[in-house]
């Protein structure tokens, strides 16, 4: 599996935006050598990952589909923070399902 490094946000997100109510949904992202929208990398110590990306319509509760050539991993979004700039650009973490 190949991902892509960003750099973290200058300063610690403020984890927990929450929409309750709301039905879950799954997002699919695909993962190849010519082009990834994404970026996971795993938790030091925690048994997590972050995940950044600045595709729209991601809320917490909500699952990623990660899709290679042949392989699917899905992971919960447990926690979700937004960018302001580019405001579409977020930071979640999550666990593999």
């Amino acid at each position: 599996m190949v991902f892509i490094q960003l750099h973290q946000p200058a300063s610690s997100p403020d984890w927990g935006i929450s929409k309750r109510g709301r039905k879950q949904k799954v997002h699919r992202y695909e993962n190849s050598a010519v082009s990834s929208h994404f970026c996971l990398e795993p938790i030091p110590d925690q048994g997590g990952y972050y995940m950044t990306s600045c595709r729209s319509g991601v809320q917490c509760g909500d699952r990623i589909a990660i899709v290679e050539a042949s392989d699917s991993f899905e992971y919960q979004v447990d926690e979700i923070n937004f960018y302001s700039d580019p405001e579409d650009m977020w930071i979640a973490k999550l666990h593999r399902v």
